[in-house]
């Protein structure tokens, strides 16, 4: 079975993160999903993306981890994929 992966909310930088995390807001950061992606360890993983857009730069920083993991990446848009959150679902190796 893939682990997980939630990409919901609006994308954030790692710096802004914590606004919304005050305010209970969804949001998702690039260390975020390096961290998830550490403790996948190489296993498959699911992304699912229920996203709004935001922040292009740290989209494009999700997207590099994304490409550059090991393991397979399937990417499961459950929602909305809207602006930047388009860009984190092209480094699925299936969508």
């Amino acid at each position: 079975m893939a682990k997980k992966i939630n990409v919901k909310g609006v994308i954030v930088s790692n710096d802004d993160r914590w606004i919304y995390d005050w305010l209970g807001m969804d949001a998702t950061s690039p260390k975020l999903v390096s961290k998830q992606l550490e403790e996948a360890n190489g296993e498959e993983i699911e992304v699912e993306i229920s996203s709004p857009g935001g922040n292009v730069f740290a989209a494009a920083e999700i997207y590099t981890a994304l490409k550059a993991y090991s393991g397979k990446v399937t990417v499961k848009i459950v929602a909305l994929a809207a602006s930047a959150a388009g860009v984190i679902a092209m480094a699925g190796d299936k969508v």
